[in-house]
């Protein structure tokens, strides 16, 4: 039995891989650059990918703590068949986005494969409190904190819009001082972008938040957490350049009318977002986030919305909650039916 845990925690560790890979699979953050179609496209996944390193290795901690630990109530503790059965479900559902062009929210996808494989836990268990399931503090905060950021991202956007406008953009006379401020702006994207993208590893901390359960739950040493948390950062990179090309291009065409200046302030607001939240450990999606940001920007220029792209990324982001919880829920049974809990 001692050789079968080994062999799972050998598993767990390649399959968070995989999850890093997925998240940077399904990462939107350069769409904004590479709507504006100032640079090369590869060239702005190369810079979303370095930036999504450096977050996920350096800044992660507190938003994987999260997942791997301070979610859980103590009435649960994580077992490897426990994070074996939400990372398989997580992961499905992450690719299944990536590759139809849609940007899931790997948070949701996550939380609610834990959602689903703690409530299988307590069905199984009918003696356990399910009040200490989960610590409710931080299940509040997550939730407060995924229905008001893509909110805060619509409005922000709006008013950061209206005082650009008035402040610049229609103050401009011939089409020489347009091009010279969107060259300004250009730069600005670009340095926005890179923030962004580190903040976007550092809030997407689940696939570290699967390697911190191991090493909370003494099956990994300090050395090996560190060593998986670069390896991760890796993967993140590599899911970015090659999966998330797709939903780049997808989410990138939803911009009407793109143009430098509009591209900075999606990121702008998105930055300042994932720089409030982050550090208070609650992982949001930033794909709620960066989606409502368009719409505000369209909204505020007054101009159309692809509401059937639009209704299409929301039908997935409603089903991704329930689905992961009934995937990792059935995963798990299929585990504990087994004799493997």
């Amino acid at each position: 039995m001692e050789d079968l845990s080994s062999l799972i925690v050998i598993v767990l560790i390649f399959l968070a891989f995989f999850l890093s890979f997925s998240i940077g699979g399904n990462d939107e953050t350069p769409a904004p650059l590479a709507a504006t179609g100032t640079l090369k496209f590869n060239t702005v996944l190369i810079i979303g990918g370095l930036g999504l390193t450096i977050g996920t290795i350096f800044l992660s901690e507190e938003v994987a703590s999260t997942v791997g630990a301070k979610f859980l109530g103590p009435t649960v503790d994580y077992t490897i068949y426990m994070l074996l059965s939400v990372l398989i479900s997580a992961i499905i559902w992450l690719i299944v986005g990536s590759f139809s062009g849609i940007p899931l929210s790997s948070t949701h996808s996550l939380f609610g494969s834990i959602f689903g494989v703690v409530i299988t836990y307590l069905l199984v268990n009918p003696g356990l409190d399910p009040a200490g399931a989960f610590n409710l503090s931080k299940l509040s905060s997550l939730v407060i904190g995924w229905f008001v950021s893509p909110l805060v991202g619509f409005f922000l956007t709006v008013i950061l819009y209206k005082i650009i406008a008035i402040v610049f953009l229609n103050k401009l006379k011939g089409l020489n001082q347009i091009e010279n401020l969107e060259t300004i702006f250009s730069l600005a994207l670009l340095i926005a972008v890179f923030g962004v993208s580190v903040y976007t590893g550092a809030n997407s901390g689940e696939a570290i938040g699967i390697i911190y359960a191991l090493f909370d739950g003494n099956y990994i040493n300090f050395g090996g957490y560190w060593f998986g948390k670069v390896l991760l950062g890796l993967f993140a990179f590599l899911g970015l350049f090659i999966a998330g090309r797709y939903v780049i291009k997808n989410l990138a065409t939803q911009t009407t009318d793109a143009r430098p200046s509009d591209g900075f302030i999606i990121q702008l607001v998105v930055f300042i977002v994932l720089f409030v939240v982050t550090p208070m450990g609650i992982p949001i999606s930033h794909s709620h986030v960066i989606v409502f940001c368009i719409i505000g920007l369209n909204a505020g220029k007054r101009q159309e919305v692809d509401y059937k792209g639009l209704g299409k990324m929301a039908l997935f982001w409603v089903l991704t909650f329930p689905i992961a919880a009934i995937a990792g829920g059935l995963i798990y049974f299929g585990f504990y039916t087994n004799g493997l809990i």
